[in-house]
């Protein structure tokens, strides 16, 4: 399996977030899990954020495979302020992890075309195989 061939050391954690980096292929795995509460929500996305600007990220694979959906607020929240954010990153490319069930992938594609409003600087699509999705993160 790719994704366990690539070196990722642990830099965020919580019950609802594991945000794994890999310096070498500029990326970011993150993990979301369960229902999460708005303060958590909004201060994991910032975080996320940020450090993709930090440290030049190109590279995201979200998995919300195991994320409930969430609120409408917070998707307007999240499109605005993570948009507001990363559209002066370097991300080129990012590969969303979606769930089986419909409402959990409208909710995750309700934010990107929120976020749309503002111009951002990378390709993003959905996959339902983390390989799939590695291996299009990574080819050139």
């Amino acid at each position: 399996m790719l994704l366990n061939s690539l070196e990722f050391i642990k830099v965020f954690e919580t019950d609802y977030l594991t945000l794994r980096y890999s310096a070498k292929e500029k990326l970011i795995w993150n993990e979301w899990r369960g229902d999460i509460p708005s303060p958590q929500l909004r201060e994991a996305m910032l975080y996320a954020s940020n450090f993709i600007l930090e440290q030049n990220i190109e590279l995201i694979l979200a998995d919300f495979t195991c994320m409930c959906a969430p609120t409408m607020q917070d998707q307007v929240w999240i499109a605005k302020h993570t948009a507001e954010l990363l559209q002066h990153s370097r991300l080129r490319r990012v590969a969303n992890l979606l769930a089986q069930d419909i409402f959990r992938q409208r909710a995750i594609e309700n934010i990107y075309e929120k976020a749309s409003q503002t111009p951002m600087p990378c390709e993003t699509r959905d996959f339902v195989s983390e390989e799939d999705a590695l291996i299009w993160l990574l080819s050139d």
